[in-house]
């Protein structure tokens, strides 16, 4: 029988996930970076730094088995 989450529980880790996301992107030192980022022209290189990390972070996926 399958797991089923609680809606409660959930909704709330949600909404305090994404209350870190915006806490975080409105830091002094992200908009910082942006800034520098957009001053310096550097806005392609940023974006191959952060595919690479997020390639870097992304987990593997798992093979599927053949059955025989």
């Amino acid at each position: 029988m399958a797991r089923t989450a609680k809606k409660g529980k959930t909704k709330k880790v949600s909404s305090e996930v994404a209350a870190a996301i915006k806490s975080f992107k409105a830091s002094e030192e992200v908009e910082t970076f942006y800034s520098y980022i957009h001053e310096n022209k550097l806005r392609a290189e940023a974006s191959m730094l952060i595919s690479t990390v997020l390639q870097t972070l992304k987990p593997a996926k798992r093979k599927r088995k053949t059955l025989q």
